[in-house]
């Protein structure tokens, strides 16, 4: 489960790398490049439970994509989102860094 939910996070990475690269659109774009990085947080959320938290840093990583992409898709925002994200985001760089 852990390489599917990798491999949905790197199709998402991918895509929006050549998406901004080349300024390409296409119809739903705005509903379904989110969605697959929600997908991807889900999928790796999952992993880690099943492991009963052993991989803090994909943790944090799937936590960052749910709460990035639901903020995008649902227009969700609450006090302080920016800054939660954002801190959320270094947490999880630093933890996969270090592999914990």
């Amino acid at each position: 489960m852990k390489n599917l939910g990798l491999f949905i996070l790197a199709l998402w990475l991918i895509a929006q790398g050549v998406l901004s690269l080349t300024s390409l659109h296409f119809p739903y774009q705005k509903l379904v490049i989110p969605s697959v990085a929600l997908t991807a947080g889900v999928v790796l959320l999952l992993y880690v439970i099943k492991t009963k938290l052993g991989d803090i840093g994909l943790f944090l990583l799937s936590l960052w994509l749910i709460l990035r992409s639901s903020m995008f898709l649902f227009h969700l925002t609450f006090p302080y989102s920016d800054m939660t994200v954002a801190i959320l985001g270094i947490s999880a760089g630093f933890f996969l860094i270090i592999r914990k």
